[in-house]
């Protein structure tokens, strides 16, 4: 169990920071457009910085979601709000994969929001789940774990064609705090006065 909450809360806390930092970069690119205002604007597009974080990001929040029901389980806390988070987070992160594939080919696609808001709702739906499960089964410290939800409720808020993407980086805050809580708790402890 000490390997997997080491793992974890490594992969927590480099995928947190990369995603702060992608949301970081993603807002110093020039302002996009929403509906119809991009009649007469383009889309705000990734930089292949920003781009690169956000994969990083998402394939070890995406591992470290599944360590947090890897432990949740060993808890006996996993249930089927625990299967529902896998299935709802899956379907998320595959929806949001498959628009940035196609952001690659076409940057202004008419028909990225049907992709990218039900990706974006079902992801947030599996992090919420998660961290309701986290909390049931006592992964985390309860306040880390409350920060956990509702830093999860904000993404749907997020937007990233425009500032409003910043919403985003209170989520990449509280997993790295996350990351921080697990590895300090794996690390090994000195005994004080041991040789």
């Amino acid at each position: 169990m000490r390997r997997t909450t080491m793992v974890t809360g490594a992969c927590s806390a480099v995928g947190g920071l990369a995603w702060t930092a992608a949301c970081v970069v993603h807002n110093s690119q020039p302002t996009g457009c929403i509906g119809d205002g991009c009649l007469g604007h383009a889309m705000r597009d990734s930089s292949p910085a920003d781009a690169a974080l956000l994969v990083v990001a998402g394939a070890l929040l995406a591992a470290s979601c599944l360590g947090l029901l890897v432990l949740a389980r060993e808890a006996g806390a996993l249930g089927r709000a625990g299967t529902s988070a896998g299935v709802a987070g899956g379907l998320g992160l595959a929806l949001l994969a498959a628009s940035g594939a196609v952001s690659t080919v076409d940057g202004n696609w008419s028909g990225m929001p049907a992709l990218v808001v039900p990706g974006v709702v079902l992801l947030a739906a599996g992090l919420v789940l998660v961290a309701w499960v986290v909390l049931r089964a006592r992964v985390l410290p309860p306040g880390l774990s409350a920060l956990l939800l509702a830093s999860a409720l904000l993404l749907p808020f997020a937007n990233e064609q425009t500032a409003r993407v910043l919403l985003a980086i209170p989520f990449g805050l509280v997993w790295l705090a996350t990351g921080a809580v697990l590895v300090s708790r794996a690390a090994p402890r000195r005994v004080v006065g041991a040789a």
